[in-house]
């Protein structure tokens, strides 16, 4: 079964929602490496920026690493463990734009929203996944993995046409994230502890939200199960 990472397309007709969230208490910085032990909890915190005060089914405060769903897109993904409905709330700290540009205003009348808050997280088979360790802190213990060989889009701006283009890469045979499917105890949706940053997902949840025509998502083939 093929595994998908769920991806931000970055379609502008749709508001974008700036993450600011709500995090545990820190320990402070890691002394080698600098990184954190907070780690972000609920609900999630939400500023709309301006550009568009339409909303899609999908919503990405953080690039990749944050979904939120309308009630349209939570039906059809309920039949999909490996997540809850988490709560999401609204702050206002953008400044107001200069020139009149959409943005969705507070108090929010929109679609109810939730996070999607991934509650199963697996490991990667590191010998057959196409994956090479970068760095491991020698204090906190913390590891950085680089995947390669997956979907992918890459971006640059030509100067000919006079515009950003986007272009995406196909996955390489035999190339990506492998997992045992047993693992994921029939989840869905998933996080992967090499990669915690992006929300997976099995083929059967990325066929579902195609077939539903849901708004403002896209998806990356990045591996499989055995």
């Amino acid at each position: 079964m093929k595994i998908y990472n769920f991806h931000n397309p970055f379609d502008y007709r749709f508001a974008v929602g700036g993450r600011r969230g709500k995090w545990t208490p820190s320990e402070g910085l890691c002394p080698t490496c600098g990184a954190s032990s907070e780690v972000r909890a609920q609900p999630l915190l939400l500023a709309w920026e301006p550009g568009s005060d339409e909303i899609g089914d999908f919503t990405w405060p953080g690039v990749d690493s944050d979904v939120v769903a309308t009630d349209a897109a939570l039906d059809v993904l309920k039949p999909f463990p490996g997540f809850e409905p988490g709560p999401v709330e609204f702050v206002e700290d953008v400044p107001a734009p200069k020139k009149r540009a959409k943005r969705v205003v507070l108090p929010y009348t929109g679609p109810r929203l939730h996070e999607l808050w991934v509650t199963t997280w697996v490991n990667i088979d590191r010998d057959r996944s196409s994956v090479e360790l970068e760095h491991e802190c020698p204090t906190c213990g913390r590891q950085r993995w680089a995947l390669y060989g997956v979907e992918e889009w890459h971006g640059h701006y030509d100067r000919d046409l006079g515009r950003y283009i986007r272009v995406k890469s196909e996955r390489f045979p035999n190339a990506g994230m492998f997992l045992c499917e047993r693992d994921l105890q029939g989840a869905g949706i998933f996080r992967v502890h090499e990669f915690p940053g992006p929300v997976f997902c099995t083929e059967d949840v990325r066929d579902a939200v195609v077939e539903a025509g849901l708004s403002n998502v896209s998806f990356l083939e990045v591996g499989d199960t055995f």
